[in-house]
């Protein structure tokens, strides 16, 4: 029997330490352990909020007390050190996402070679371990590196799964950046995910990664005994009565804790599709750093009592159902209701812009987004960015901001605390990575062109996975 306690041990013991892990081979079950056997506070740094999520749900339920780590973002944790020694004019816009991340990265790894920064640090933590290494950029490396001049360094990550993009930033090589940890080199060998839930699945999924690493095409024929395999025609996912329809029906009646996957990630408009095809009985996976969350904010803040319906009404089409809301509203008014029934409901909306038109509240512009949500047959397909872009409006009101600086003060700190997934969800790799699901289905897995992101998708179900694909052979290859 592999001895697991003495892998902990061992990487643990190295001032620069590397473990490969698969997915679903315990990598956050291993940082959990190893933390038993480290003293004093132990900083963890991933690259997502989901990821810090399930990280310190995964910490907690393991007993770890929380004196013994802190757990970020790699982004937040920098941004705490620009923000503190940085005029804020000299830091580009949070929106600005192709400069403002690359810009936080560099300067952190900068400063934190700076002897009293690195005092802080040194006295802060004691040691740092990374998750998800393979989705560092060079630049990100270089940040990283830095932080290993202070503290020991435990790196974790699985080449097959770097499919992040920042803006183009090249990400780091295994093979060529890491030599320095490589005399402190560990592998985890067993599926775990799977052992207990579908143990078949997960050895499936370890020959499919071979395959993979060695570019050879999937056959998922060979797997239909424990991969579930419908072979579809894409656009028949919009159509009631065709079975790609109706399977995704039986799944949302089936399955509590289910996610579909949509492999292309560069436009949110064919998700916001499928969210109303199915009546919105999915929740919207947005990005963190979505430019609505900010755009918008930016359009409220420029209203003024002439503006302020048209611009409620522009951001109420992209949230909500717009049919139905054009049964309500025209472009530059309410409409007039003859029934005494519509009349009750549209009268507090009424009243709300009757005082807007007087004078421009963020509380009332939240109040009135409310007031939308509320009426009968209005659905929200965009929960995320509705809960969120009322809560700007209110702290903006409050604490005397502008609604852009509350909102990125709203995602920071989702970024730093993690933000949970869960229930019946829509997502793109890049936004689930690093999460688990109980049934998984991929749609259109025709379509993935690259074997790390096939891998990713492939390895979010614990339980059962569902694909959906016009060819039962994938060839997830660009040359």
């Amino acid at each position: 029997m592999f001895d697991y306690i003495a892998l902990y041990k061992n990487f643990i013991s190295n001032p620069k330490s590397l473990l490969i892990s698969p997915a679903g081979y315990g990598k956050t079950h291993t940082i959990s352990e190893c933390l038993k056997y480290t003293e004093g506070k132990q900083l963890v740094l991933t690259h997502t909020h989901a990821g810090v999520a399930s990280l310190k749900e995964k910490v907690k339920k393991r007993g770890i007390p929380s004196s013994k780590y802190h757990i970020e973002t790699i982004a937040s944790f920098a941004q705490k050190y620009v923000n503190a020694f940085y005029c804020k004019n000299d830091i580009p816009e949070q929106d600005d996402s192709n400069n403002y991340f690359p810009f936080i990265v560099q300067k952190a790894a900068n400063l934190v070679k700076i002897k009293p920064i690195k005092e802080v640090v040194k006295l802060t933590y004691v040691g740092l371990f990374v998750d998800e290494y393979q989705d560092c950029t060079r630049n990100q490396h270089q940040f990283i590196l830095a932080l290993s001049e202070i503290l020991p360094v435990y790196i974790l990550g699985d080449p097959l799964q770097g499919i992040f993009d920042f803006n183009g930033e090249e990400l780091v090589d295994f093979e060529t950046d890491l030599s320095d940890f490589t005399d402190s080199k560990f592998e985890l060998i067993e599926p775990w995910r799977w052992k207990n839930s579908n143990s078949k699945l997960g050895d499936a999924l370890k020959e499919i990664r071979s395959k993979l690493e060695k570019e050879i095409n999937i056959d998922l024929s060979q797997y239909s005994s424990v991969i579930e395999i419908l072979q579809i025609a894409e656009n028949d996912i919009y159509s009631w009565n065709e079975k790609y329809n109706k399977r995704i029906r039986e799944l949302l009646n089936s399955e509590n804790n289910l996610l579909f996957i949509y492999p292309q990630s560069e436009n949110i408009n064919a998700r916001k599709k499928l969210v109303k095809t199915f009546q919105n009985r999915f929740h919207l996976v947005e990005a963190m750093d979505g430019n609505d969350f900010y755009n918008f904010s930016k359009i409220i803040d420029e209203v003024d009592p002439t503006s302020v319906y048209n611009k409620i009404y522009r951001i109420a089409c992209n949230i909500f159902n717009k049919s139905e809301l054009n049964n309500w509203f025209n472009r530059n008014q309410l409409k007039k209701k003859r029934h005494e029934k519509d009349k009750k409901i549209i009268a507090p909306i009424n009243n709300t812009l009757e005082k807007l038109s007087q004078k421009v509240s963020f509380v009332l512009v939240s109040q009135i987004l409310k007031q939308i949500k509320n009426i009968p047959n209005i659905k929200c397909y965009r929960k995320e960015l509705f809960y969120d872009l009322c809560k700007a409006l209110e702290q903006a009101e409050y604490q005397k901001i502008s609604v852009y600086e509350a909102m990125k003060n709203i995602r920071n700190a989702k970024r730093r605390m993690g933000r949970k997934i869960k229930g019946k969800c829509i997502g793109t790799t890049l936004l689930i990575k690093g999460l688990e699901f109980d049934a998984v289905a991929i749609l259109n897995a025709h379509k993935f062109s690259d074997p790390k992101n096939l891998y990713v998708a492939l390895t979010r179900a614990s339980r059962r996975l569902i694909v959906f694909t016009n060819n039962k052979v994938l060839s997830p290859y660009v040359h």
